[in-house]
């Protein structure tokens, strides 16, 4: 919450030094065909995400989070462009889910959360109607992401205490729209609602290993030997499904 308050006091301080700006011409409005803008926000997890339900592989357990994203627009014509975007998403596990046991290990989640970053591109439209600024995205990308939804079992370990962390990778999209105030010919203040989602997943292969030796009798002679026993191969494969509406507050600066 303190990474939010902090970023929140920041776009309102930059609201207050843009609007002391002094207005460009017509002319050199219509030269800015770059903008940068950056919003912040509340995250709820939607569908499988925020689902609490052990025999559904797809659960993510999340509770509300923050998003943040940075974003950097190149415009052609017609109000068209591309859009480059960065965006980082932060979700607590729910209070209860630290007692389940996914299916496949032999212990509790515990306490946890999921960091999801993305890198994203695709079409932007931007335009605006007097003091009146609209935006809207379809982005594309690649999802990086950390959680304990995502740890394996070390199967050389019989009591299923030492745990493997893993990331997920996979696919991220976002479905934007922002409405809002243009401060100056330069900056615009909006409103943003947008639904990010992505399928990580996270796949961990263990070949058969020592995990020690067994003491055998020799039934015709009577004498005692070790023999070698080596934990089977195991093959995990956990796939997630990610979605989230993100209402958020951010600024537009054109040049």
């Amino acid at each position: 919450m303190k990474t939010l308050s902090g970023i929140i006091i920041f776009l309102f301080a930059f609201i207050a030094v843009s609007g002391q700006m002094p207005a460009s011409s017509p002319k050199e409005g219509a030269n800015r065909n770059m903008a940068v803008d950056f919003s912040v926000g509340y995250s709820t997890p939607i569908g499988a995400f925020g689902k609490f339900n052990r025999d559904d592989k797809t659960s993510g357990y999340a509770a509300g989070g923050f998003q943040f994203q940075a974003c950097f627009d190149w415009m052609g014509k017609k109000h068209l462009g591309l859009a480059l975007q960065y965006t980082y998403l932060s979700h607590t596990f729910k209070d209860t889910a630290s007692n389940i046991i996914p299916d496949g290990m032999k212990s509790p989640l515990g306490p946890g959360s999921w960091t999801n970053h993305c890198l994203m591109f695709g079409p932007v439209f931007m335009t605006n109607f007097g003091k009146l600024h609209f935006d809207a995205k379809i982005l594309g990308g690649f999802m990086l992401s950390f959680s304990p939804v995502f740890s394996t079992p070390d199967p050389t370990d019989t009591t299923g205490s030492r745990i493997n962390q893993n990331t997920g990778t996979g696919f991220g999209y976002q479905i934007s729209a922002g409405v809002g105030y243009t401060i100056s010919p330069h900056v615009a203040f909006k409103f943003n609602l947008s639904l990010l989602g992505g399928w990580p997943s996270a796949r961990k292969q263990y070949t058969s290993q020592l995990i020690g030796y067994e003491k055998v009798k020799n039934e015709q002679t009577g004498l005692y030997y070790y023999t070698p026993v080596y934990s089977a191969p195991v093959d995990y494969e956990i796939k997630k499904a990610i979605s989230t509406l993100n209402p958020s507050i951010g600024l537009v600066y054109r040049f």
